[in-house]
């Protein structure tokens, strides 16, 4: 089996993991042979906070979510993670102890690796070390950004924050909103779910999103953005 042929059955290539693209054939077959592939159902806790996390995980379809877990139930989403993006990436170069926890929003597929093995391929290849320091950063931003929003926005910032970043992960065919219930966005808001109902049904009322259930579907995004900014 040649290269090309590989790399086409080869999930985490199709889906535009760009690290693993240029490893040699030798290598690609060993990844193949070390990753581990398993399924998991809506709602089931993929990852505990404060566990050990001996893998890396890739997301082939569906949707998680890594989120902080506080006292009495108030827990702080981190992010969304949709296919063809890793999960736990932060567990390479810290500690085997999972600073988070992880759950299936839906059904999810999810290709693993084991951490010291997917260690020692990173040390071979530069360029896979190069693509995943670049996704690192992108998260690193990301946080950032959100800790922005959480520190120094009002209700209606936050709100409208969150719904343009969930937005980000629809497709024509996909509503994202449809996996989560109001809790779970008010935790990507870090607001009280009464809050974020009550926002919601201003931005509804507002023209700004329009709700059929639980899905959500932005009407009017500069809008929305242009909240986010004033805050």
């Amino acid at each position: 089996m040649n290269k090309v042929e590989l790399a086409a059955r080869f999930p985490v290539i199709k889906l535009g993991a760009s690290c693993f693209a240029n490893l040699s054939e030798e290598r690609l077959k060993d990844l193949e042979a070390h990753k581990r592939q398993i399924t998991f159902q809506k709602g089931d806790i993929i990852s505990k906070q404060g566990t050990f996390a001996p893998s890396v995980m890739f997301v082939l379809d569906g949707f998680i979510k890594e989120y902080i877990e506080g006292n009495g139930g108030k827990n702080t989403n981190l992010r969304l993670v949709g296919k063809g993006d890793f999960v736990a990436l932060s567990g390479l170069f810290n500690n085997k102890v999972s600073n988070y926890s992880v759950m299936a929003l839906s059904q999810v597929t999810l290709c693993l690796f084991d951490r010291e093995y997917l260690l020692q391929v990173i040390q071979e290849n530069p360029d896979m070390s190069f693509q995943l320091i670049h996704r690192y950063s992108e998260l690193e931003n990301s946080f950032f950004s959100m800790l922005h929003s959480h520190l120094y926005k009002q209700m209606h910032g936050k709100m409208a924050r969150t719904l343009l970043y969930l937005n980000s992960f629809n497709t024509a065919d996909c509503n994202v909103f449809e996996f989560m219930n109001r809790k779970d966005i008010a935790e990507f808001a870090s607001v009280s779910t009464e809050n974020a109902i009550r926002v919601l049904k201003s931005f509804e009322t507002d023209g700004l999103i329009e709700i059929r259930d639980k899905e959500i579907h932005i009407l009017n995004e500069n809008a929305l953005e242009n909240i986010f900014q004033r805050g």
